[in-house]
């Protein structure tokens, strides 16, 4: 006699979606000299949920105030979070609870991710976006969240 294993998964619709992932951050430019996009690194995920009337312009311009200086960084301790606001524009930028060391991260990293995926596959198709370094986005897992809503 064989034995059949039969798993059921159930999502609410309180559930963010489906989780992207990619292989690793990267940006070359062509011959032609223009830069091709960054992709994302193996451990870090994006979703898109909901619906949002956000401004991708009010968004520029946070990433034109994060970009103000790139050699900067952002040092996050535990369930410590970096908020900018701009019109109808929202980003956050959170540690985790729990993490056992600060999060770095540089203000060219930041802005990196923001503008790809958040900006571009999310905000500009009316969806908010939250980016983390864990596929599980939902739970504590992981050392940071960027929220762009």
């Amino acid at each position: 006699m064989k034995l059949i294993t039969i798993l059921v998964i159930l999502a609410s619709s309180s559930c963010l979606g489906v989780v992207a992932t990619s292989t690793r951050i990267t940006t070359t430019s062509s011959e032609s000299g223009a830069v091709i996009p960054p992709t994302l690194e193996k451990r870090d995920a994006y979703t898109c949920y909901g619906s949002t009337n956000t401004s991708v312009s009010d968004c520029q311009k946070i990433l034109d105030t994060i970009r103000g200086d790139p050699r900067q960084s952002f040092k996050l301790f535990s369930n410590i979070c970096a908020v900018w606001n701009e019109g109808s524009c929202r980003v956050r930028f959170c540690a985790q609870p729990y993490v056992t060391r600060p999060v770095s991260r540089s203000a060219e990293w930041l802005a990196t991710y923001i503008a790809s995926p958040l900006l571009d596959g999310c905000i500009s198709k009316g969806s908010m976006g939250v980016i983390a370094d864990n596929p599980n986005i939902n739970s504590h897992a992981g050392t940071y969240r960027v929220w762009v809503y």
